[in-house]
């Protein structure tokens, strides 16, 4: 159901457009995340915690993009068997 005036779903989570909580809640991490790596880096760089963090967080990360474009590679797949053929 959609309000007529705002362009808004009644149904949607607080009313607001489809997929605004998750990007809220993903900037919110992402932010918390920010916040804990500079606070480690300027508490002390050279420490083994803040090497271990921020490069867990670098691995996550390259995780994430490398499920992201992998969920688009099976798609293309079909068309690449039938081109091969």
């Amino acid at each position: 159901m959609m309000d007529e005036e705002t362009g808004t779903g009644f149904d949607e989570p607080l009313g607001l457009p489809k997929g605004s909580v998750r990007s809220l809640l993903s900037l919110g991490v992402m932010l918390g995340a920010l916040a804990i790596a500079l606070y480690l880096l300027a508490a002390d760089t050279g420490s083994d915690l803040t090497k271990v963090v921020i490069g867990g967080w670098i691995a996550a990360l390259g995780n994430v993009i490398g499920f992201y474009f992998g969920v688009l590679r099976p798609s293309l797949e079909p068309r690449l068997h039938r081109q091969m053929e």
